[in-house]
């Protein structure tokens, strides 16, 4: 497989931010991530809209139509409505992030900054890309942005129904904080679940308080 040269750029939340409060047409940028490339989320050279090996970039206000045609594509019974995708895009707060292929979009990805936390809105892919990786990479990217921002964790919710996901994000090192009942507007529940991106500390050990041999550990 083909890869891309890294590049030594750096692109950060702030940059993004900032050229999109003062461009409109935030697609120029592209955001540094191939997602195609052992899943890392590496940095890489800023692509073309369209390449043989899609790239991640950053949507903007022009990408409004596309999204909300895959978003019923991707989410057949239960889209986002077009105003709920177009809040998104307006939103300083908010990162939508789309993987384009030959035939329009493969994955998109929204994102929401709250503090230091972020929280994964919506994460879809293609039904005819789904089970290469895809999924993952996208992942593994949203978590490398929050990393560059300092961020501690990232939250989401999933139906109790969507085993395959579920079982991706345990895979991804996600757990189950509790269950939201009737979450959905259609009466399905969902779980909440949660990652912690900041390192844990060392387990600190006490000296004894008397003398002793041994210290049993249990690990």
């Amino acid at each position: 497989m083909e890869t891309m040269n890294p590049s030594p750029i750096p692109l950060g939340l702030d940059y993004i931010f900032a050229v999109r409060r003062h461009q409109k047409r935030a697609t120029r940028l592209r955001f540094a991530a191939d997602v195609l490339i052992q899943h890392r989320g590496r940095k890489g050279q800023l692509p073309p809209v369209r390449s043989e090996h899609p790239m991640l970039r950053v949507a903007g206000p022009e990408d409004l139509d596309d999204l909300h045609a895959f978003e019923v594509r991707c989410f057949r019974d239960h889209p986002f409505r077009r105003d709920h995708v177009e809040w998104i895009l307006g939103n300083d707060h908010a990162l939508t992030l789309v993987q384009d292929g030959t035939d329009g979009f493969v994955a998109v990805m929204m994102l929401l900054f709250e503090g230091r936390s972020c929280r994964v809105l919506s994460i879809g892919v293609a039904r005819n890309a789904r089970r290469r990786g895809i999924a993952t990479g996208l992942m593994q990217a949203a978590e490398a942005l929050c990393r560059e921002r300092k961020m501690g964790t990232v939250r989401l919710e999933v139906s109790t129904r969507n085993l395959a996901a579920i079982e991706l994000y345990r895979g991804l090192g996600y757990r189950t904080d509790g269950v939201l009942y009737g979450y959905y507007s259609w009466g399905e529940d969902a779980y909440s679940m949660t990652k912690n991106l900041a390192p844990e500390p060392s387990p600190r050990i006490s000296p004894p308080t008397e003398p002793s041999r041994s210290i049993n550990i249990n690990l």
